[in-house]
C-alpha cells in the first residue's frame, strides 16, 4: 500500500440504496404479482404455436426483468421437441402437458442448462404426474419470490404433500432461479443494466 493513498470512510463502503428502498420499489411490486395460472387453469383447448409463445410470454411477463429475452421462440419450441423435453404437438397444436412444461423451462432454463432441465423432469415424472409436478413448481415459485422480495425474512414453507428427493430438487432450482432473480432485479433497481 502507498503512504499517499486516501483512506476509506465508513460512506465510501455504505450501499447507495438501501433494501428497504428496492422492496418498495415498482420492480418489486411487479415480481409480486406474479400469479401463474395451475394445471387446471392452463388452456383446455389445444393452441397453435404462435399463440402457445404468446400465452407463455403472457404469464413471464411479470418475470421480465429477471429473465432472458426472448423468454421463447419457435425455434426453441421445436429444439424443445426435438430432445424429447416437450412432447411434439398433434396437427400442429399443442395442449395443457406441453404447455405447462414450456413455462417450467422458461423459468428453469435461467439457471440451468437444458440437459439438466431435461434430468429434472424424467426425475419428477418417477413420482408425480404432470398437474402435480406443474403446481408445485409454481407454488413453491410464487412462495419463495414473495418471501425473498420482502422485509421479513420467513423461511418458505414446502408445499409437496410428501417432501422426496425430487420435490427437493425441483425446491432447489427453483431457489436458484429466484435467488437470480432478486439479483437481477437489485441490480437493475440500481442502474446497472445488462
Amino acid at each position: 500500500m502507498s503512504d499517499s493513498s486516501v483512506s476509506i470512510k465508513p460512506e465510501d463502503i455504505q450501499p447507495t440504496v438501501l433494501p428497504d428502498a428496492f422492496i418498495q420499489s415498482d420492480i418489486v411490486r411487479k415480481l409480486n404479482t406474479l400469479s401463474l395460472p395451475r394445471y387446471e387453469q392452463l388452456p383446455n383447448v389445444t393452441l397453435y404455436r404462435d399463440q402457445v409463445i404468446e400465452y407463455v410470454a403472457l404469464w413471464m411477463d411479470p418475470l421480465s426483468i429477471c429473465v432472458e429475452q426472448p423468454v421463447i421462440t419457435p425455434s426453441m419450441i421445436n429444439n424443445y421437441v426435438k430432445v424429447g423435453l416437450v412432447p411434439a404437438p398433434v396437427k400442429k397444436q399443442y395442449g395443457r402437458e406441453q404447455i405447462a412444461r414450456l413455462i417450467a423451462i422458461c423459468i428453469f432454463k435461467q439457471v440451468l442448462p437444458i440437459s439438466a432441465v431435461q434430468a429434472l423432469f424424467n426425475i419428477q415424472r418417477l413420482s408425480y404426474d404432470a398437474p402435480t409436478a406443474f403446481d408445485y413448481v409454481v407454488d413453491q415459485l410464487e412462495a419463495s419470490i414473495r418471501a425473498a422480495f420482502s422485509v421479513e425474512q420467513t423461511p418458505v414453507p414446502d408445499s409437496a404433500h410428501q417432501v422426496t428427493r425430487e420435490s427437493l430438487l425441483v425446491r432447489s432450482a427453483v431457489s436458484s432461479f429466484v435467488s437470480k432473480a432478486y439479483l437481477m432485479s437489485y441490480l437493475k433497481f440500481n442502474g446497472f443494466n445488462s
